[in-house]
Protein backbone atom coordinates (compact mmCIF):
# COMPACT_ATOMS: atom_id res chain seq x y z
CA UNK A 1 0.00 0.00 0.00
CA UNK A 2 2.93 2.33 1.10
CA UNK A 3 4.30 2.09 -2.81
CA UNK A 4 3.21 4.92 -5.29
CA UNK A 5 2.84 2.47 -8.24
CA UNK A 6 0.32 0.39 -6.15
CA UNK A 7 -1.62 3.58 -5.39
CA UNK A 8 -2.40 4.04 -9.13
CA UNK A 9 -3.70 1.33 -9.72
CA UNK A 10 -6.70 2.09 -7.43
CA UNK A 11 -8.65 1.56 -4.18
CA UNK A 12 -7.08 0.04 -0.95
CA UNK A 13 -7.54 -3.57 -0.28
CA UNK A 14 -10.38 -4.43 2.91
CA UNK A 15 -8.96 -6.22 5.36
CA UNK A 16 -10.81 -7.40 8.43
CA UNK A 17 -9.66 -7.10 11.45
CA UNK A 18 -9.52 -6.81 15.47
CA UNK A 19 -9.52 -3.07 16.80
CA UNK A 20 -6.67 -2.15 18.27
CA UNK A 21 -7.94 -1.38 21.71
CA UNK A 22 -7.73 1.81 24.00
CA UNK A 23 -5.74 2.13 26.74
CA UNK A 24 -8.11 1.76 30.07
CA UNK A 25 -6.67 5.73 30.92
CA UNK A 26 -8.75 6.63 27.54
CA UNK A 27 -5.17 8.35 26.69
CA UNK A 28 -4.32 8.52 23.02
CA UNK A 29 -1.49 6.21 22.57
CA UNK A 30 -0.21 7.79 19.60
CA UNK A 31 0.53 5.27 17.23
CA UNK A 32 -0.12 7.34 14.23
CA UNK A 33 2.45 9.90 15.18
CA UNK A 34 5.31 7.53 15.87
CA UNK A 35 4.81 5.77 12.44
CA UNK A 36 4.71 8.94 11.18
CA UNK A 37 7.98 10.30 12.93
CA UNK A 38 9.80 6.35 11.87
CA UNK A 39 8.70 7.03 8.93
CA UNK A 40 10.39 10.38 8.32
CA UNK A 41 13.62 9.41 9.44
CA UNK A 42 14.34 6.81 6.62
CA UNK A 43 11.33 7.31 4.45
CA UNK A 44 9.84 4.01 5.15
CA UNK A 45 8.75 1.43 7.78
CA UNK A 46 10.41 -1.50 8.16
CA UNK A 47 9.42 -4.98 10.06
CA UNK A 48 11.70 -4.45 13.05
CA UNK A 49 10.16 -0.63 13.84
CA UNK A 50 6.33 -2.45 13.47
CA UNK A 51 7.40 -5.27 15.96
CA UNK A 52 9.11 -2.85 17.96
CA UNK A 53 5.99 -0.41 18.44
CA UNK A 54 3.87 -3.48 19.16
CA UNK A 55 5.88 -4.46 22.02
CA UNK A 56 5.83 -0.83 23.34
CA UNK A 57 2.43 -0.33 22.77
CA UNK A 58 1.27 -3.59 23.80
CA UNK A 59 -0.78 -4.93 20.70
CA UNK A 60 -0.68 -7.11 18.69
CA UNK A 61 1.68 -7.21 15.68
CA UNK A 62 -1.47 -7.75 13.64
CA UNK A 63 -2.56 -4.70 14.44
CA UNK A 64 -0.14 -2.66 14.05
CA UNK A 65 -0.18 -3.98 10.06
CA UNK A 66 -3.67 -3.52 10.23
CA UNK A 67 -3.08 0.22 10.55
CA UNK A 68 -0.29 0.28 8.35
CA UNK A 69 -2.03 -1.10 5.19
CA UNK A 70 -4.87 1.73 5.86
CA UNK A 71 -3.02 4.73 5.11
CA UNK A 72 -2.06 5.51 1.71
CA UNK A 73 1.03 7.86 3.05
CA UNK A 74 2.52 4.91 4.82
CA UNK A 75 5.00 2.54 3.18
CA UNK A 76 7.15 -0.97 3.93
CA UNK A 77 9.27 -1.09 1.00
CA UNK A 78 12.39 1.69 0.40
CA UNK A 79 11.59 4.27 -1.40
CA UNK A 80 13.50 5.09 -4.44
CA UNK A 81 15.39 8.50 -4.21
CA UNK A 82 12.94 10.86 -5.91
CA UNK A 83 9.03 10.08 -5.48
CA UNK A 84 7.06 11.74 -8.50
CA UNK A 85 3.29 11.99 -7.77
CA UNK A 86 0.99 13.39 -10.18
CA UNK A 87 -2.52 14.21 -9.35
CA UNK A 88 -5.15 12.23 -11.67
CA UNK A 89 -8.23 14.01 -10.27
CA UNK A 90 -10.81 16.64 -12.24
CA UNK A 91 -8.69 20.11 -12.48
CA UNK A 92 -5.20 17.83 -13.07
CA UNK A 93 -7.39 15.42 -15.22
CA UNK A 94 -8.37 18.55 -17.40
CA UNK A 95 -4.93 19.33 -17.41
CA UNK A 96 -3.53 16.14 -19.28
CA UNK A 97 -1.78 14.45 -15.82
CA UNK A 98 -2.06 11.41 -17.69
CA UNK A 99 -0.04 12.42 -20.22
CA UNK A 100 1.88 14.27 -18.51
CA UNK A 101 2.83 11.17 -15.99
CA UNK A 102 3.84 9.02 -19.29
CA UNK A 103 6.23 11.78 -20.22
CA UNK A 104 8.04 11.98 -16.69
CA UNK A 105 8.07 8.02 -16.60
CA UNK A 106 9.86 7.92 -19.74
CA UNK A 107 12.03 10.78 -19.33
CA UNK A 108 12.75 9.35 -16.46
CA UNK A 109 13.35 5.87 -16.85
CA UNK A 110 16.16 4.10 -15.75
CA UNK A 111 16.57 6.69 -13.26
CA UNK A 112 15.66 5.91 -9.08
CA UNK A 113 12.90 7.36 -9.63
CA UNK A 114 8.94 6.17 -8.88
CA UNK A 115 6.30 7.81 -11.21
CA UNK A 116 2.51 7.47 -10.55
CA UNK A 117 -0.74 8.92 -10.09
CA UNK A 118 -2.27 10.16 -6.76
CA UNK A 119 -5.71 11.37 -5.67
CA UNK A 120 -5.86 14.94 -5.10
CA UNK A 121 -2.77 17.16 -3.76
CA UNK A 122 -5.11 20.31 -2.79
CA UNK A 123 -3.17 22.28 -5.88
CA UNK A 124 -6.10 22.46 -7.94
CA UNK A 125 -5.25 26.02 -8.96
CA UNK A 126 -1.58 24.82 -10.36
CA UNK A 127 -2.72 21.92 -12.33
CA UNK A 128 -1.82 19.55 -13.29
CA UNK A 129 -0.09 19.31 -9.43
CA UNK A 130 3.03 17.62 -9.38
CA UNK A 131 5.09 17.01 -5.76
CA UNK A 132 8.33 15.31 -5.70
CA UNK A 133 9.34 13.97 -2.30
CA UNK A 134 6.03 15.51 -0.74
CA UNK A 135 7.14 19.23 -2.16
CA UNK A 136 4.64 20.77 -4.55
CA UNK A 137 6.35 21.87 -7.74
CA UNK A 138 4.84 23.77 -10.53
CA UNK A 139 3.25 20.97 -13.11
CA UNK A 140 3.33 22.71 -16.53
CA UNK A 141 7.10 22.76 -16.19
CA UNK A 142 8.53 19.30 -17.26
CA UNK A 143 12.00 20.22 -17.77
CA UNK A 144 12.66 21.23 -13.88
CA UNK A 145 10.08 18.67 -12.25
CA UNK A 146 13.25 16.43 -14.44
CA UNK A 147 15.69 18.26 -13.07
CA UNK A 148 14.68 18.11 -9.29
CA UNK A 149 13.48 14.25 -9.74
CA UNK A 150 17.56 13.91 -10.61
CA UNK A 151 18.57 16.33 -7.58
CA UNK A 152 15.87 15.98 -5.37
CA UNK A 153 17.92 18.22 -2.10
CA UNK A 154 17.04 20.80 -4.48
CA UNK A 155 13.50 20.38 -4.16
CA UNK A 156 12.46 23.11 -1.49
CA UNK A 157 14.31 25.81 -3.69
CA UNK A 158 11.66 24.42 -6.67
CA UNK A 159 8.79 24.48 -4.74
CA UNK A 160 6.04 26.88 -5.52
CA UNK A 161 6.13 30.07 -4.19
CA UNK A 162 3.63 30.56 -1.88
CA UNK A 163 2.42 34.60 -0.72
CA UNK A 164 -0.10 36.01 2.11
CA UNK A 165 -2.79 37.78 0.99
CA UNK A 166 -5.46 40.45 2.99
CA UNK A 167 -9.03 39.26 3.15
CA UNK A 168 -12.34 41.08 3.97
CA UNK A 169 -12.84 38.59 6.40
CA UNK A 170 -10.06 39.30 8.77
CA UNK A 171 -11.52 41.83 11.41
CA UNK A 172 -7.60 42.99 12.63
CA UNK A 173 -6.37 45.74 11.24
CA UNK A 174 -2.91 44.90 13.00
CA UNK A 175 -0.96 42.01 14.72
CA UNK A 176 -1.04 44.08 17.56
CA UNK A 177 -5.30 44.32 17.49
CA UNK A 178 -5.53 40.09 16.75
CA UNK A 179 -7.29 38.06 19.61
CA UNK A 180 -9.27 40.90 20.37
CA UNK A 181 -12.17 38.65 20.93
CA UNK A 182 -10.63 36.12 23.07
CA UNK A 183 -8.85 39.21 25.58
CA UNK A 184 -12.97 40.30 25.76
CA UNK A 185 -14.14 36.95 27.22
CA UNK A 186 -11.30 36.62 29.57
CA UNK A 187 -11.28 40.55 30.89
CA UNK A 188 -14.88 40.08 31.32
CA UNK A 189 -16.89 41.43 28.72
CA UNK A 190 -20.35 39.66 28.66
CA UNK A 191 -20.56 38.41 25.07
CA UNK A 192 -22.84 35.76 24.91
CA UNK A 193 -20.97 33.55 21.93
CA UNK A 194 -23.11 30.87 21.40
CA UNK A 195 -26.58 33.67 21.07
CA UNK A 196 -24.39 35.73 18.53
CA UNK A 197 -23.38 32.73 16.00
CA UNK A 198 -27.11 31.31 16.93
CA UNK A 199 -28.49 34.93 15.54
CA UNK A 200 -25.61 35.20 12.67
CA UNK A 201 -26.73 31.87 10.76
CA UNK A 202 -23.35 30.69 10.39
CA UNK A 203 -23.65 27.18 8.46
CA UNK A 204 -20.96 24.64 9.24
CA UNK A 205 -18.26 25.29 5.65
CA UNK A 206 -17.28 21.96 5.47
CA UNK A 207 -20.39 20.72 3.33
CA UNK A 208 -22.90 19.54 5.84
CA UNK A 209 -23.77 22.95 6.67
CA UNK A 210 -24.83 22.37 10.00
CA UNK A 211 -25.68 25.67 12.23
CA UNK A 212 -22.96 26.59 14.10
CA UNK A 213 -24.05 27.98 16.87
CA UNK A 214 -26.06 25.26 17.58
CA UNK A 215 -23.45 22.86 17.18
CA UNK A 216 -21.19 24.67 20.15
CA UNK A 217 -24.62 24.44 22.41
CA UNK A 218 -25.04 21.39 22.00
CA UNK A 219 -21.50 20.34 22.74
CA UNK A 220 -21.70 23.07 25.88
CA UNK A 221 -24.74 21.16 27.30
CA UNK A 222 -23.08 18.10 27.84
CA UNK A 223 -21.99 17.46 31.38
CA UNK A 224 -18.98 15.26 30.78
CA UNK A 225 -16.18 17.22 32.09
CA UNK A 226 -13.38 16.20 29.55
CA UNK A 227 -13.80 17.72 26.17
CA UNK A 228 -12.34 18.33 23.04
CA UNK A 229 -12.33 20.98 20.00
CA UNK A 230 -10.97 19.72 16.86
CA UNK A 231 -10.32 21.57 13.66
CA UNK A 232 -10.78 19.53 10.62
CA UNK A 233 -7.97 20.66 8.33
CA UNK A 234 -7.88 17.29 6.21
CA UNK A 235 -9.11 18.65 2.81
CA UNK A 236 -9.04 16.58 0.37
CA UNK A 237 -11.58 16.54 -2.03
CA UNK A 238 -10.89 17.36 -5.98
CA UNK A 239 -11.29 20.87 -6.23
CA UNK A 240 -11.02 21.90 -2.69
CA UNK A 241 -8.03 23.89 -1.45
CA UNK A 242 -9.52 26.56 0.25
CA UNK A 243 -8.55 25.78 3.41
CA UNK A 244 -5.12 25.38 2.72
CA UNK A 245 -5.13 29.13 1.52
CA UNK A 246 -6.76 29.64 4.88
CA UNK A 247 -4.33 28.03 6.89
CA UNK A 248 -1.56 30.09 4.98
CA UNK A 249 -3.05 33.42 5.32
CA UNK A 250 -5.59 33.58 8.48
CA UNK A 251 -4.17 31.25 11.08
CA UNK A 252 -4.94 33.73 13.55
CA UNK A 253 -8.54 33.43 13.02
CA UNK A 254 -8.86 29.55 13.08
CA UNK A 255 -6.63 29.34 16.09
CA UNK A 256 -8.55 32.20 17.94
CA UNK A 257 -12.31 30.50 16.76
CA UNK A 258 -10.41 26.98 18.29
CA UNK A 259 -9.80 28.83 21.92
CA UNK A 260 -13.29 30.73 21.84
CA UNK A 261 -15.00 27.66 21.14
CA UNK A 262 -13.29 25.84 23.29
CA UNK A 263 -13.87 28.25 26.36
CA UNK A 264 -17.60 28.07 25.41
CA UNK A 265 -18.17 24.64 25.66
CA UNK A 266 -15.66 23.75 28.31
CA UNK A 267 -12.60 21.80 26.75
CA UNK A 268 -9.03 22.41 27.70
CA UNK A 269 -7.65 21.03 24.58
CA UNK A 270 -7.55 21.41 20.74
CA UNK A 271 -6.48 19.66 17.74
CA UNK A 272 -5.48 20.80 14.38
CA UNK A 273 -6.08 17.60 12.08
CA UNK A 274 -4.52 18.33 8.89
CA UNK A 275 -3.29 16.05 5.44
CA UNK A 276 0.28 15.38 5.28
CA UNK A 277 0.33 17.11 2.19
CA UNK A 278 0.01 20.73 3.79
CA UNK A 279 3.69 20.25 5.37
CA UNK A 280 4.35 24.07 4.75
CA UNK A 281 0.89 25.07 6.11
CA UNK A 282 1.49 22.97 8.94
CA UNK A 283 4.41 24.68 9.81
CA UNK A 284 2.39 27.78 8.89
CA UNK A 285 -0.11 27.32 12.05
CA UNK A 286 2.79 25.82 13.88
CA UNK A 287 4.58 28.64 13.67
CA UNK A 288 1.36 30.63 14.51
CA UNK A 289 0.37 28.80 17.79
CA UNK A 290 4.02 29.03 19.01
CA UNK A 291 3.63 33.36 18.88
CA UNK A 292 0.36 32.91 20.16
CA UNK A 293 1.81 31.08 22.84
CA UNK A 294 4.97 33.80 23.69
CA UNK A 295 2.67 37.07 24.04
CA UNK A 296 -0.10 35.06 26.27
CA UNK A 297 -3.16 34.88 23.91
CA UNK A 298 -2.76 30.83 24.01
CA UNK A 299 -2.20 30.35 27.84
CA UNK A 300 -2.15 27.38 30.10
CA UNK A 301 -6.02 27.17 29.68
CA UNK A 302 -5.69 25.84 26.24
CA UNK A 303 -3.90 22.93 24.87
CA UNK A 304 -3.59 22.81 20.96
CA UNK A 305 -1.86 19.98 19.07
CA UNK A 306 -1.33 19.62 15.10
CA UNK A 307 -2.19 16.15 14.48
CA UNK A 308 -0.51 15.33 10.84
CA UNK A 309 -3.00 13.12 8.84
CA UNK A 310 -1.33 9.81 7.28
CA UNK A 311 -3.72 9.93 4.17
CA UNK A 312 -7.29 9.38 2.63
CA UNK A 313 -10.17 11.24 1.49
CA UNK A 314 -12.19 9.38 3.81
CA UNK A 315 -10.94 11.00 7.13
CA UNK A 316 -12.71 14.41 6.66
CA UNK A 317 -15.78 12.29 7.72
CA UNK A 318 -15.60 13.42 11.36
CA UNK A 319 -16.07 9.77 12.76
CA UNK A 320 -13.27 8.31 10.11
CA UNK A 321 -11.41 11.24 11.55
CA UNK A 322 -11.81 10.20 15.48
CA UNK A 323 -11.13 6.76 14.64
CA UNK A 324 -7.88 7.45 12.93
CA UNK A 325 -6.84 10.03 16.25
CA UNK A 326 -7.23 6.88 18.27
CA UNK A 327 -4.98 4.85 16.31
CA UNK A 328 -7.22 2.90 14.28
CA UNK A 329 -8.15 2.56 10.72
CA UNK A 330 -10.06 5.20 9.41
CA UNK A 331 -13.63 3.83 8.62
CA UNK A 332 -16.45 5.74 9.71
CA UNK A 333 -18.76 5.08 12.96
CA UNK A 334 -22.14 4.30 13.10
CA UNK A 335 -24.19 7.33 14.38
CA UNK A 336 -25.65 8.05 16.75
CA UNK A 337 -23.75 8.81 19.32
CA UNK A 338 -22.55 12.04 17.38
CA UNK A 339 -19.12 13.02 18.14
CA UNK A 340 -20.76 15.84 20.37
CA UNK A 341 -21.96 12.93 22.46
CA UNK A 342 -19.01 10.59 22.58
CA UNK A 343 -16.14 11.53 20.03
CA UNK A 344 -12.73 11.45 20.91
CA UNK A 345 -12.07 9.18 23.19
CA UNK A 346 -15.80 8.81 23.89
CA UNK A 347 -15.82 12.21 25.04
CA UNK A 348 -17.91 15.20 24.15
CA UNK A 349 -15.82 16.88 20.98
CA UNK A 350 -16.58 20.28 19.16
CA UNK A 351 -15.33 19.37 15.74
CA UNK A 352 -15.72 22.07 12.71
CA UNK A 353 -13.97 23.43 9.31
CA UNK A 354 -11.15 25.22 9.17
CA UNK A 355 -13.51 28.23 7.36
CA UNK A 356 -16.01 27.77 10.26
CA UNK A 357 -13.79 29.06 12.84
CA UNK A 358 -12.21 31.74 10.79
CA UNK A 359 -15.65 32.76 10.07
CA UNK A 360 -17.15 32.69 13.86
CA UNK A 361 -14.27 35.02 15.12
CA UNK A 362 -14.53 37.32 12.42
CA UNK A 363 -18.69 37.09 13.57
CA UNK A 364 -18.12 37.29 16.96
CA UNK A 365 -15.69 40.58 16.45
CA UNK A 366 -18.28 42.55 14.12
CA UNK A 367 -21.58 41.04 15.43
CA UNK A 368 -24.19 39.00 13.94
CA UNK A 369 -25.92 41.53 11.82
CA UNK A 370 -22.58 42.41 10.16
CA UNK A 371 -22.55 38.57 8.99
CA UNK A 372 -26.40 38.72 8.07
CA UNK A 373 -25.86 41.85 5.90
CA UNK A 374 -22.66 40.71 4.16
CA UNK A 375 -24.69 38.60 1.81
CA UNK A 376 -26.40 39.35 -1.31
CA UNK A 377 -29.76 38.83 -2.62
CA UNK A 378 -31.11 38.04 0.64
CA UNK A 379 -28.49 35.32 1.43
CA UNK A 380 -26.41 35.65 4.75
CA UNK A 381 -22.04 35.74 4.90
CA UNK A 382 -19.73 35.57 3.11
CA UNK A 383 -17.97 32.24 1.71
CA UNK A 384 -14.53 31.30 0.30
CA UNK A 385 -14.60 29.09 -2.73
CA UNK A 386 -11.96 27.12 -4.31
CA UNK A 387 -12.36 27.74 -8.19
CA UNK A 388 -11.04 25.67 -10.81
CA UNK A 389 -11.03 23.44 -14.10
CA UNK A 390 -11.24 25.49 -17.50
CA UNK A 391 -11.09 29.29 -15.69
CA UNK A 392 -8.46 31.93 -16.63
CA UNK A 393 -7.63 32.28 -12.81
CA UNK A 394 -7.52 29.02 -10.70
CA UNK A 395 -7.06 30.71 -7.35
CA UNK A 396 -9.48 30.80 -4.30
CA UNK A 397 -12.00 34.06 -4.04
CA UNK A 398 -14.09 35.39 -0.70
CA UNK A 399 -17.62 36.43 -2.39
CA UNK A 400 -20.63 37.55 -0.66
CA UNK A 401 -23.07 34.13 -0.73
CA UNK A 402 -25.74 35.13 -3.27
CA UNK A 403 -23.33 36.15 -6.14
CA UNK A 404 -24.15 33.61 -8.97
CA UNK A 405 -21.99 31.11 -10.63
CA UNK A 406 -21.27 33.42 -13.55
CA UNK A 407 -20.54 36.29 -11.78
CA UNK A 408 -17.55 34.22 -9.87
CA UNK A 409 -16.60 32.60 -13.11
CA UNK A 410 -15.90 36.44 -14.33
CA UNK A 411 -13.98 37.16 -11.37
CA UNK A 412 -11.86 34.30 -12.38
CA UNK A 413 -10.93 35.48 -15.80
CA UNK A 414 -13.60 33.82 -17.98
CA UNK A 415 -13.60 30.70 -19.54
CA UNK A 416 -10.52 29.46 -20.45
CA UNK A 417 -9.63 30.59 -23.90
CA UNK A 418 -12.96 32.48 -24.40
CA UNK A 419 -14.32 29.28 -25.07
CA UNK A 420 -18.40 28.77 -24.12
CA UNK A 421 -19.17 27.25 -20.50
CA UNK A 422 -20.53 23.66 -20.62
CA UNK A 423 -21.10 22.80 -17.25
CA UNK A 424 -20.12 23.27 -13.65
CA UNK A 425 -19.75 21.63 -10.62
CA UNK A 426 -20.81 24.11 -7.40
CA UNK A 427 -19.54 22.24 -4.20
CA UNK A 428 -16.50 19.94 -5.55
CA UNK A 429 -16.03 16.38 -6.48
CA UNK A 430 -19.55 15.47 -4.83
CA UNK A 431 -21.79 17.83 -6.13
CA UNK A 432 -23.62 16.91 -9.02
CA UNK A 433 -22.74 18.95 -12.37
CA UNK A 434 -25.12 21.44 -13.97
CA UNK A 435 -25.30 23.10 -17.41
CA UNK A 436 -24.29 26.24 -18.52
CA UNK A 437 -27.82 27.60 -18.82
CA UNK A 438 -27.90 27.51 -14.80
CA UNK A 439 -25.14 29.93 -14.37
CA UNK A 440 -27.35 32.21 -12.81
CA UNK A 441 -28.17 29.87 -10.10
CA UNK A 442 -26.74 31.94 -6.54
CA UNK A 443 -23.82 30.30 -4.87
CA UNK A 444 -25.86 29.36 -1.89
CA UNK A 445 -26.74 26.56 0.05
CA UNK A 446 -30.51 26.64 -0.84
CA UNK A 447 -30.38 27.60 -3.99
CA UNK A 448 -27.82 25.35 -5.38
CA UNK A 449 -30.18 22.27 -3.19
CA UNK A 450 -33.49 23.48 -5.35
CA UNK A 451 -30.71 23.19 -8.47
CA UNK A 452 -30.06 19.73 -8.16
CA UNK A 453 -26.85 20.10 -6.67
CA UNK A 454 -25.40 21.71 -3.49
CA UNK A 455 -22.77 24.32 -2.31
CA UNK A 456 -21.01 21.40 -0.54
CA UNK A 457 -16.78 22.21 0.22
CA UNK A 458 -17.43 25.55 -1.06
CA UNK A 459 -15.26 24.67 -4.51
CA UNK A 460 -16.82 25.82 -8.12
CA UNK A 461 -14.94 23.57 -10.66
CA UNK A 462 -15.47 24.93 -14.31
CA UNK A 463 -16.02 22.94 -17.87
CA UNK A 464 -15.90 24.42 -20.79
CA UNK A 465 -17.40 23.41 -24.33
CA UNK A 466 -15.65 20.69 -26.10
CA UNK A 467 -15.15 18.04 -23.00
CA UNK A 468 -16.56 14.61 -22.50
CA UNK A 469 -18.83 14.77 -19.67
CA UNK A 470 -19.55 10.91 -19.16
CA UNK A 471 -15.30 10.40 -19.52
CA UNK A 472 -15.17 13.56 -16.59
CA UNK A 473 -17.68 11.64 -14.76
CA UNK A 474 -16.12 8.49 -15.13
CA UNK A 475 -12.76 10.25 -13.41
CA UNK A 476 -14.60 11.72 -10.67
CA UNK A 477 -16.32 8.17 -10.07
CA UNK A 478 -13.03 6.58 -10.11
CA UNK A 479 -11.31 8.94 -7.47
CA UNK A 480 -14.68 7.57 -5.02
CA UNK A 481 -13.89 4.12 -5.99
CA UNK A 482 -10.48 4.53 -4.86
CA UNK A 483 -10.79 6.48 -1.59
CA UNK A 484 -13.65 4.17 -0.35
CA UNK A 485 -12.40 2.56 3.25
CA UNK A 486 -13.94 -0.44 2.16
CA UNK A 487 -16.10 -0.95 5.17
CA UNK A 488 -19.29 -0.78 3.64
CA UNK A 489 -19.80 -3.71 1.21
CA UNK A 490 -22.37 -0.95 -0.52
CA UNK A 491 -20.62 1.13 -1.47
CA UNK A 492 -17.01 -1.09 -1.40
CA UNK A 493 -18.78 -3.37 -4.30
CA UNK A 494 -21.13 -1.23 -5.83
CA UNK A 495 -18.66 2.22 -6.68
CA UNK A 496 -16.12 -0.55 -8.15
CA UNK A 497 -18.61 -2.25 -10.15
CA UNK A 498 -20.49 1.26 -11.45
CA UNK A 499 -16.31 2.22 -12.29
CA UNK A 500 -16.24 -0.67 -14.18
CA UNK A 501 -19.41 -0.51 -16.27
CA UNK A 502 -18.40 2.93 -16.77
CA UNK A 503 -15.00 2.50 -18.22
CA UNK A 504 -15.98 -0.26 -20.22
CA UNK A 505 -18.93 1.78 -22.01
CA UNK A 506 -16.63 4.36 -22.68
CA UNK A 507 -13.88 1.74 -24.30
CA UNK A 508 -16.54 -0.08 -26.16
CA UNK A 509 -19.57 1.42 -26.28
CA UNK A 510 -22.15 0.44 -24.31
CA UNK A 511 -26.65 0.36 -23.62
CA UNK A 512 -29.21 2.21 -22.34
CA UNK A 513 -29.66 -0.53 -19.88
CA UNK A 514 -26.23 -0.39 -17.97
CA UNK A 515 -26.99 3.09 -17.20
CA UNK A 516 -30.40 2.20 -15.73
CA UNK A 517 -28.24 0.12 -13.89
CA UNK A 518 -26.44 2.53 -12.36
CA UNK A 519 -29.50 4.47 -10.96
CA UNK A 520 -30.30 1.27 -8.96
CA UNK A 521 -26.95 0.83 -7.57
CA UNK A 522 -26.63 4.87 -6.47
CA UNK A 523 -30.34 3.99 -4.86
CA UNK A 524 -28.95 0.95 -3.11
CA UNK A 525 -25.48 2.80 -1.70
CA UNK A 526 -27.37 6.17 -0.69
CA UNK A 527 -29.55 4.17 1.59
CA UNK A 528 -27.03 1.58 2.77
CA UNK A 529 -23.39 3.42 3.20
CA UNK A 530 -22.64 4.49 6.36
CA UNK A 531 -21.00 7.84 5.45
CA UNK A 532 -21.74 10.56 2.83
CA UNK A 533 -18.93 8.71 -0.10
CA UNK A 534 -21.27 6.26 -0.24
CA UNK A 535 -24.29 8.06 -0.64
CA UNK A 536 -22.85 10.60 -3.25
CA UNK A 537 -20.30 8.55 -5.29
CA UNK A 538 -22.40 7.98 -7.75
CA UNK A 539 -24.50 11.57 -8.02
CA UNK A 540 -21.80 13.16 -10.13
CA UNK A 541 -22.23 10.46 -12.79
CA UNK A 542 -25.82 10.41 -12.95
CA UNK A 543 -25.90 13.92 -13.55
CA UNK A 544 -24.25 13.82 -16.38
CA UNK A 545 -26.57 11.13 -17.59
CA UNK A 546 -29.65 13.63 -16.74
CA UNK A 547 -27.90 16.98 -18.12
CA UNK A 548 -25.66 16.17 -21.21
CA UNK A 549 -27.33 13.61 -23.28
CA UNK A 550 -25.69 14.67 -26.37
CA UNK A 551 -21.85 13.24 -24.59
CA UNK A 552 -23.82 10.23 -23.78
CA UNK A 553 -24.95 9.23 -26.85
CA UNK A 554 -21.57 9.33 -27.71
CA UNK A 555 -21.00 6.14 -26.15
CA UNK A 556 -24.16 4.41 -25.95
CA UNK A 557 -25.72 3.14 -28.76
CA UNK A 558 -29.02 2.90 -27.86
CA UNK A 559 -29.89 6.79 -26.27
CA UNK A 560 -31.41 9.55 -27.38
CA UNK A 561 -29.58 12.94 -27.67
CA UNK A 562 -32.38 15.49 -28.38
CA UNK A 563 -32.97 16.44 -25.23
CA UNK A 564 -35.58 13.98 -24.51
CA UNK A 565 -33.67 12.60 -21.43
CA UNK A 566 -34.57 15.69 -19.23
CA UNK A 567 -37.94 15.50 -20.05
CA UNK A 568 -37.81 11.89 -19.23
CA UNK A 569 -36.92 12.64 -15.70
CA UNK A 570 -39.09 15.59 -15.15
Amino acid sequence: MGNLGAIDEGRRPYRPYDSIKRRTSGVQMSLIAALNNLQSQRGYLTEKDLRDLALERRVPLYAVEAVVSFYPHFRTSPPPESRVAVCRDMACHLAGSDGLCSTLEQLLAGQDAEVGTVSCLGRCESAPAVAINDVPLDGSDVDRIVTVANRPETAAEHAIAVGTRRWALDPYESEADRYGVIRRLRGGEALDVIATLNASGLAGCGGAAFPTGRKWQLVAQQEERTKYVICNADESEPGTFKDRVIINDLPHLILEGMMIAARSIGAAKGYVFIRHEYEAERERLAAEIESAQKVGHLDDSFDVEIFTSPGGYILGEETALLECMEDRRGEPRNKPPFPGQAGLHGKPTLINNVETFAAATAILHRGASWWQSAGVEGCRGLKFISVSGDVERADVYLIPMGTTVQQLIEMAGGVKDGKPLKAFAPGGASSNFLPADMAATPMDFEHLAKAGSMLGSGALFVVAEGRDMLELGANVLRFFRNESCGKCVPCRVGSEKAHRMLEDTLAHGGKRAQLELLEELSDTMHQTSICGLGQVALGPVLSVVKHFSEDVAKHVSDWESDGATERRRE
